[in-house]
């Protein structure tokens, strides 16, 4: 009964437009107080609070905080710079420096939003000057912003590691050979469509003194994501500490070395971090009394159960989870439907036999493939918003993109060592 007023509340608040966060909000208070949980009000302070305290959620702002610093340094147009010179004599080659540069500035930001608006600003206008349609340069771009939920250090990874207490060290290193593999078939796809499609390539022979150059002065930002990862792998630093090391680091490089960070970029940078970390952590408080109801009536367990008495095999299984997620991103945004899914599903994933770090991607892979999915992808609203193209058209392109994630998410079910083998190796 309780669950069923959460759920039911939950939905009809949804459909009267109000955003995720209060409709999960007004569903907990509704089964509260028409529920059989007998609970004081206190409870619901407390587990809200429970929510946002948590010192490793401290470094969500904080690699935001980095990534934005690295920005407003200067760093993209040196990654797009840099690409350019190895990818660009190819036929549609601006669409593979596209998911390059997002798959690299993703290694420094953590969040998909942030990768795909600062990408979109700089690759859209450049594509559509090179005579690339607009439609296709936001669609690769919208696609190749979900690199940045995969790729350490990842928001989203952080969220699923406090949600399921996952070593965030291990998602991490587990993210690096995914993002490699989701980023080498969006390029192949963006080779494949601009290939057939006649889309135009640099002329001339590659300038190995400008390339060396360019990459000279990408070379000191290219260097933080692997700090970070060293400094969580060797033990030397939490990922919270991680990631102030990685702010003093972009603080440092943006500022000294590129001389392109001022004290005027400071207060800008600040409050576009923490106004995506407001809308996280808002969601992860209010996300904790709804958990707390499921677990408290056994959601999970009898969710599990009833997949496990099914005796449908771990394929199945695995694809009866995926098509959960896959169908809730339709219309859930990524961090509601993790906090929402991931307390459900993820036992149902490990009963049938799939190892910890394998879920965990798996899950982020499917639920970014919904951030470029009509009709609530956040992604396409981005690009469509900045490249000034309409969702349609830019879906129709975002097709292959589609089909490139599912073999993606595929080589990950039937390869568990895409995503065991380098958390393993580094004692994970």
């Amino acid at each position: 009964m309780t669950v069923a007023i959460l759920f039911l509340a939950f939905v009809l608040l949804l459909l009267a437009g109000l955003p995720v966060v209060w409709a999960m909000a007004g569903g907990t208070v509704a089964a509260l107080v028409l529920g059989d949980l007998h609970l004081p009000w206190a409870w619901l302070a407390q587990q809200t609070l429970r929510g946002a305290d948590s010192s490793t959620l401290a470094a969500i702002p904080l690699f935001l905080l980095a990534g934005e610093l690295m920005n407003r340094g200067g760093l993209t147009h040196r990654i797009m710079r840099v690409a350019e010179h190895i990818f660009g004599r190819i036929q549609g080659g601006l669409g593979l420096v596209n998911v390059a540069t997002a798959f690299v500035y993703g290694g420094l930001t953590g969040s998909a939003t942030a990768d795909t608006g600062t990408v979109a600003k700089v690759m859209i206008p450049v594509m559509d000057a090179r005579g690339y349609p607009r439609p296709f340069a936001a669609a690769v771009t919208a696609a190749a912003g979900t690199l940045g939920i995969i790729v350490p250090p990842s928001v989203i990874l952080i969220m699923y590691g406090v949600l399921t207490n996952t070593s965030i060290g291990g998602l991490f290193m587990a993210g690096v050979l995914p993002g490699v593999l989701l980023a080498a078939a969006f390029m192949l796809t963006a080779y494949i469509v601009g290939r057939r499609a006649g889309y135009p390539k640099a002329e001339g022979r590659l300038d190995w003194a400008a390339l060396l150059g360019d990459l000279r002065g990408a070379l000191p930002a290219l260097i933080m994501p692997v700090m970070v990862l060293g400094s969580i792998t060797s033990g030397i630093a939490t990922a919270t500490e991680a990631a102030s090391l990685s702010v003093l680091y972009a603080l440092a490089v943006g500022a000294l070395v590129y001389r392109q960070l001022g004290w005027r970029d400071l207060l800008p940078a600040t409050v576009e971090a923490v106004t995506i970390t407001g809308s996280v952590m808002i969601i992860m408080a209010v996300a904790m009394p709804f958990g707390w109801i499921l677990t408290f009536e056994r959601v999970p367990h009898t969710v599990a159960s009833w997949i496990t008495q099914l005796h449908t095999g771990p394929l199945v299984t695995i694809l009866l989870v995926i098509l959960v997620l896959k169908v809730v991103g339709f219309w859930l945004d990524l961090g509601p439907a993790m906090i929402i899914l991931a307390p459900i599903l993820v036992p149902v994933a490990k009963a049938a036999g799939f190892e910890p770090y394998q879920i965990g991607l798996i899950f982020t892979m499917t639920l970014g493939w919904g951030l470029f999915t009509p009709p609530i992808g956040t992604n396409i609203f981005v690009v469509c918003n900045v490249g000034r193209v309409d969702i349609g058209s830019v879906s129709r392109h975002l097709v292959p993109f589609w089909v490139a994630t599912a073999a993606a998410i595929a080589l990950l079910i039937f390869c568990p060592a895409l995503t065991q083998w380098l958390p393993r190796a580094m004692g994970y």
